[in-house]
């Protein structure tokens, strides 16, 4: 018997009567399952469809110069695998600024002998006078100063570009009223159950404030591949405003100054970047807790328009177990679970495919699962002990 007539026939078996003889809390249990999935779908078909249908823009022919700005603190041997591929980049003209702050490995004198066989490698050596000033924006703010170009484009040292079309991808973007390009950054693929599952959050992060941006909210970026105008960074004071917190020099500055109408994504898989992976889950948990941290600073729309998908999230599974425990209503459970599985993996399948993360589709459905209860996890964490410092 099919799955869909069965829970027909089912229902058909419960009369009102059965209903109110149910005590009171399986009926808020009920209600809190059928509520949370309902604000689950919306967040699907309003927001995430979109992206799910997104078609990426045509390759320009007009490419202004950009500047490519990496900071570096200890980071010889990623540097060494992948600063070239960057240099390399097919793109008629650019530089690659590399801000060396305070390394105390051979960061400096690999930098060096680079510049020999790259002219467009530029280093800003941060000195032993501004040992005080240490941080990563200061270090950013540093690197944008001294660019020779309106386009800046970000990545990291630990990451390197999915093809050598990357800095093409990302700068055409930055034209006409958009002042601020989300790429996505995604992570090597590795054997094993942990590798998927750190993809996967990435993948779930990225539909999320892509979605957003596309429905004219944009709330964060990633920094491991971001672009924006040099001048709107100057014109609203940078990172002045949070300066005070160790991280967000990525998601903290978008949500401050991104609008619907400034902001755009680009996700052709050219313009991807990829990382190395935490290598475990205690790697993980302190990567999460310092990039969660700044969450609380965001804009009150963003907080609100994340915690109400988050706290729903959470509400949804928790309310379906037990429902599903209930011996008069499991099949509501098995009803709304199908819905939410389905609605979930129609829209990733098509995003997946946009990221260049198609082996993920099945293992999503168990991603989407431990999602909530592992950021529900952080989140307390950095409640009972904010961290300090991004590095």
């Amino acid at each position: 018997m099919p799955f869909s007539r069965w829970l027909v026939l089912r229902y058909n078996r419960m009369s009102l009567a059965d209903f109110q003889t149910l005590p009171l809390w399986q009926l808020i249990v009920a209600g809190i399952f059928v509520g949370s999935l309902a604000v689950q779908l919306f967040y699907y078909f309003f927001f995430f469809l979109r992206l799910a249908m997104y078609k990426p823009a045509e390759s320009s022919s007009q490419l202004e110069p950009a500047s490519v700005i990496i900071c570096a603190w200890n980071e010889e041997d990623n540097l060494k695998k992948n600063l070239q591929s960057i240099l390399e980049q097919d793109y008629p003209e650019f530089e690659v600024i590399v801000v060396n702050d305070h390394s105390l490995d051979e960061t400096d004198l690999l930098l060096q002998a680079w510049q020999l066989k790259y002219e467009h490698l530029r280093v800003v050596n941060l000195s032993r006078e501004n040992a005080h000033m240490r941080g990563k924006k200061f270090a950013i703010s540093m690197g944008i100063k001294g660019a020779k170009y309106e386009n800046l484009v970000f990545t990291d040292a630990d990451c390197r570009p999915t093809s050598k079309y990357w800095l093409r991808g990302m700068s055409e973007g930055l034209k006409g009223e958009k002042q601020m390009v989300l790429g996505y950054g995604g992570f090597e693929k590795t054997s094993g159950f942990f590798n998927k599952l750190y993809r996967y959050e990435a993948v779930h992060i990225a539909m999320q404030y892509m979605s957003y941006a596309l429905a004219g909210m944009p709330y964060m970026g990633v920094g491991r591949n971001l672009a924006y105008k040099k001048d709107l960074f100057f014109q609203t004071k940078g990172f002045i405003k949070h300066r005070h917190v160790a991280s967000g020099d990525d998601d903290l500055l978008v949500n401050e100054v991104s609008t619907g109408t400034n902001t755009t994504i680009r996700i052709k898989k050219g313009a991807h970047t990829v990382s190395e992976p935490c290598e475990n889950l205690t790697a993980w948990w302190i990567q999460k807790r310092r990039h969660l941290s700044a969450g609380s600073f965001y804009k009150a729309s963003s907080k609100i328009l994340l915690g109400i998908f988050t706290l729903t999230h959470l509400l949804f599974y928790l309310s379906f177990f037990v429902v599903l425990s209930m011996e008069t209503l499991y099949w509501l459970a098995l009803c709304g679970i199908a819905l939410k599985w389905m609605a979930h993996l129609s829209i990733t399948s098509a995003v997946t495919r946009l990221l260049d993360e198609r082996d993920l589709l099945l293992f999503s459905l168990l991603g989407d699962l431990f999602t909530p209860f592992f950021n529900t996890a952080v989140a307390i964490s950095n409640r009972i002990n904010p961290p300090i410092r991004w590095r």
